[in-house]
């Protein structure tokens, strides 16, 4: 089976195209012939390919938007068809280098004269748009579309997905796959759960050093350590978990709260409202979740909106940390509440902090039980090897499926 991945507009470190990644990963560990094309790394960031480079397979980088270029379009639609007879120009898509003034962009110029995807699945909507677009004409290789975001759709968003022209759409949880289906328009058997995985460097937490960690960051010895992990935006709540701090610091509770994501220096104004300067740390993204993680003794989710089984929960869990998680899709699939950490409503900053109070009031001891559950769990539902082998179901159903239809036109 060969399976091209494509991953739209927002580089290598941002939502879905992390769980892009892990499927490459896993998909090569299980001997699939991969390939992949990618969007700049909105960053210019001269380390955001290196993971994927690592791979050692044939990717493209194209500057992949929600509104398609035609240059790049056709370049898209190069690498999906056979390429007899082209000139090397033809058959080399336009690529990006992944730094301004760095490598040659030649490193990339993988020309697959003859790919033939099997399957092609495309992840977020610039990514969805130029596989359509590209593949009109194309009837060969079958048509997957990802979702990972819980925002409802209206009837034009979900009309992509309602095509004929797409044979499966994998969501990455039972609540998105319900959001998707509510209105009846697209098809229940259409649409396949197949849950996301966290990080494969949050897979062995015993072998994570965080030595020195706390000290690089400012953080005293026996400080219980809160993490939340995400870049900044309004529908994260950073500034909830704030707020929650504040009520924390006012019950006289002892702990040093750790947001670490781009942009989060926006809080800086709140965090000196609030008085908690002190207790307090603003990093910026790390590429060492694992490390975080490791010198962290209670994580929060407190998302408000779009999140759909959140990455950074599962690598939370993973790492056995217990979480405290606002309850938007696919959250109470990954924590199970009371047992590897609680659940609570989206803004409610009370339940919040009440929550939090509850884990650093519990032994050292105790608190380390909920993280060791939240690692069993996390390893039992959401590992590699059980999202790829759902991920080639739902691949050779989407394949007989195109096969069946491609039969009937003729």
């Amino acid at each position: 089976m060969r399976v091209l991945i494509a991953v739209g507009h927002s580089g290598i470190y941002a939502g879905g195209a992390h769980q892009a990644l892990y499927s490459l990963i896993g998909l090569k560990r299980e001997g699939v012939e991969v390939g992949a094309v990618w969007g700049p790394d909105a960053e210019n960031d001269p380390h955001g390919f290196d993971r994927l480079k690592e791979l050692d397979i044939p990717f493209w980088i194209l500057p992949i938007h929600r509104k398609p270029d035609w240059r790049n379009i056709r370049a898209f639609r190069r690498i999906i068809i056979p390429l007899r007879g082209a000139t090397e120009d033809e058959r080399t898509p336009p690529f990006i280098p992944p730094q301004a003034g760095g490598e040659s962009a030649s490193i990339f110029r993988v020309i697959l004269q003859e790919f033939k995807p099997d399957v092609v699945e495309a992840v977020k909507s610039g990514a969805q748009y130029y596989t359509l677009t590209a593949g009109i004409g194309l009837n060969r290789h079958a048509l997957v579309f990802y979702r990972g975001i819980s925002r409802p759709m209206d009837y034009f968003q979900e009309f992509k997905y309602r095509l004929k022209r797409v044979d499966k759409i994998i969501a990455n949880c039972r609540d998105l796959k319900e959001i998707m289906t509510r209105s009846g328009r697209i098809p229940v058997e259409k649409v396949e759960v197949v849950p996301g995985e966290f990080d494969p460097a949050c897979s062995e937490p015993d072998q994570v050093d965080a030595s020195g960690l706390r000290s690089e960051m400012g953080i005293s010895d026996g400080v219980p350590v809160i993490i939340q992990l995400g870049n900044y935006a309004s529908w994260r709540g950073q500034v909830f978990t704030l707020k929650a701090a504040k009520i924390l610091k006012n019950r006289g509770y002892r702990f040093h709260l750790v947001f670490c994501g781009r942009e989060t220096d926006v809080l800086k104004p709140l965090v000196k409202e609030l008085g908690l300067n002190e207790c307090v740390t603003l990093s910026p993204y790390r590429r060492d979740p694992q490390r975080v993680l490791k010198m962290s003794n209670i994580a929060v989710n407190a998302s408000t909106a779009n999140e759909s089984l959140p990455g950074s929960l599962l690598n939370i869990q993973a790492m056995g940390v217990p979480a405290v998680a606002t309850t938007m899709p696919g959250a109470s699939e990954i924590v199970e509440d009371g047992v590897t950490g609680w659940l609570v409503p989206p803004g409610d900053v009370e339940a919040l902090a009440d929550r939090l109070a509850r884990l650093l009031a519990l032994p050292k001891a105790e608190r380390q039980e909920w993280g060791k559950r939240a690692y069993a769990r996390a390893h039992r539902l959401f590992s590699s090897e059980s999202r790829t082998a759902k991920r080639l179901k739902v691949y050779r159903q989407a394949i007989e499926i195109r096969k069946l239809k491609n039969e009937g036109t003729k």
